[in-house]
């Protein structure tokens, strides 16, 4: 084997691509963290709660109108090459939904209508924040998967980064020539997102073309047989999701939406590991069921769930303690939303389990399945939202708990759902059930954490010093990752690890320390 094809062939393995894309959304997750940090805090509660509730409806809107077309996308793109022909037709559709939906807000509906959905919010405002959706959730994530199926995965982290970079200088120049609004900050969604896609779409074009025609007959077919059980799952999934925020803005308000919504992004900063592995696990687990490799596909979902579980609750149980303290870094009008961002921290735990049962799922063609499972669950939801958000005084009165009460709703239902999908994709794969180590994860690593920041609170008191909320985050770091080594090496099942592996790893770390000596 010569060099640069060796070469080739290892900067597409998985370990090289998930470091890649690992080491890209730290990068990114931390440009994303400081900008949210400024928006939230330019804006303020009440404007960062229409921003937020605005870009939420439309990503439901455009989520209803794929109707699972872009996980087949990506799914048929992951077993094989296709023809420019089936971009083609691909692309065409994007368009029809863009055409669509902008023809609806724009055009179609009356001004009453626009007043009863987005509640008052002026049209420009409106049409802005779908075209920042569009090219935000839509056309930029299409392009990156194009880019993960054929394995580019440092390209198109490489592209992520400088996209997250430019959009933190343009958001750090508006605050700077006090040109901070909430179009400014949608007109730069829509002009990076645009830029970045085109730049990279005719990077990757070459690579992405195989010789074989493909005709829209059999493209059609291909999709309607993947789509056809995920489109009432679509339908059903928009009634969930854009109730959740429809309805915490109509009876929370502006103000509890933006606590929702720092809530929500903080959380996200947990999903670091899971939106690194997820397409590379989507692409392999595509390519080993092509195959017929039953066995490399349970090992795949069996490590990476339960190591994803324990990586999440990682960074989630060490928050939570501390979320008072991070929302001050906004204002104190947002220290009020702490028990919302200590709920949502939990949230990410299964939310990452479930985008990985749903990978499974999809990557294997069992939609009929996740939608079943997925429809079940948003159908109880959408009441459950009712139930804790509406006031007592309602003619069917509710909880009334805001922001807290659809934080909580989302984490105990994520839970149910993640388990009942696990149930049968062990049954599938005739793999073992154990729904104890998420829980036994969470438990250890949020009794260290809360251990740690009450064990450093005293020494402060003992030697008569001020709480220093931060500081003392600072001083928990290393004690915690300490405590967190310790678990797994006693439990490595937890991490979906190996005795033997943690060894390796341990004789890894200690090899330049030994040397030295």
């Amino acid at each position: 084997m010569n060099n640069k094809l060796a070469s080739t062939i290892n900067s597409r393995s998985v370990k090289v691509r998930f470091l890649a894309s690992l080491s890209a959304n730290i990068i990114r997750m931390g440009l994303g963290f400081v900008t949210g940090l400024i928006v939230a805090r330019g804006l303020g509660t009440a404007n960062f709660g229409n921003y937020s509730f605005l870009l939420g409806s439309f990503t439901s809107i455009i989520a209803l109108l794929d109707m699972g077309t872009s996980s087949a996308f990506y799914t048929f793109l992951s077993q094989r090459k296709h023809s420019p022909k089936f971009y083609l037709y691909y692309i065409s559709w994007l368009t029809v939904q863009f055409v669509l939906i902008l023809a609806l807000i724009a055009f179609i509906f009356p001004q009453t209508w626009r007043d009863k959905i987005w509640l008052g919010l002026p049209k420009k405002m409106i049409i802005l924040s779908f075209l920042a959706s569009f090219m935000a959730t839509k056309i930029w994530p299409t392009v990156m998967q194009a880019g993960e199926t054929i394995r580019a995965t440092v390209v198109v982290q490489l592209g992520n980064i400088l996209l997250a970079a430019l959009y933190f200088c343009v958001v750090l120049a508006l605050a700077v020539l006090h040109r901070f609004t909430i179009p400014n900050l949608f007109a730069a969604l829509i002009c990076i997102n645009l830029l970045f896609s085109l730049i990279l779409a005719k990077k990757l074009k070459n690579d992405l073309i195989a010789e074989a025609e493909d005709g829209f007959s059999d493209v059609f077919d291909k999709f309607r047989s993947y789509c056809g059980p995920l489109a009432i799952f679509g339908l059903v999934g928009f009634a969930y999701s854009f109730a959740d925020i429809w309805l915490l803005q109509k009876f929370g308000g502006a103000v509890e939406q933006g606590l929702y919504y720092v809530g929500y992004r903080f959380g996200a900063v947990c999903l670091i590991a899971t939106t690194s592995i997820l397409r590379i696990f989507w692409k392999e687990i595509a390519e080993a069921n092509e195959l017929g490799d039953k066995e490399r596909l349970n090992n795949l979902y069996m490590k990476t769930s339960r190591s994803l579980c324990f990586v999440s609750a990682f960074g989630a149980c060490f928050l939570i303690p501390f979320s008072k303290e991070i929302l001050s870094l906004l204002g104190s009008e947002y220290e009020a939303g702490y028990i919302c961002l200590a709920i949502m921290f939990i949230y990410p735990v299964y939310q990452s389990l479930g985008q990985i049962n749903g990978s499974y799922f999809l990557a294997t063609g069992q939609t009929r399945l996740h939608s079943k499972i997925g429809i079940t669950m948003k159908i109880v939801s959408v009441p459950v939202t009712y139930f804790v958000l509406a006031p007592s005084s309602n003619m069917i009165p509710g909880l009334g708990l805001g922001s807290v009460g659809l934080a909580l709703k989302i984490v105990i239902l994520a839970a149910i759902s993640v388990n009942i999908s696990r149930f049968f994709i062990c049954k599938i794969s005739n793999g073992r059930l154990n729904i104890f180590n998420q829980f036994i994860s969470i438990g250890f690593l949020l009794a260290a954490s809360f251990v740690i920041k009450f064990f450093l609170i005293w020494i402060w008191h003992v030697f008569d010093k001020p709480f220093s909320g931060l500081l003392t985050m600072i001083f928990c770091v290393p004690i915690y990752v300490l405590i967190a080594g310790v678990i797994i090496y006693l439990f490595p099942k937890l991490g979906g690890l190996e005795r033997k592996q943690i060894r390796s790893l341990v004789r890894f770390v200690s090899w330049p320390i030994k040397t030295k000596e």
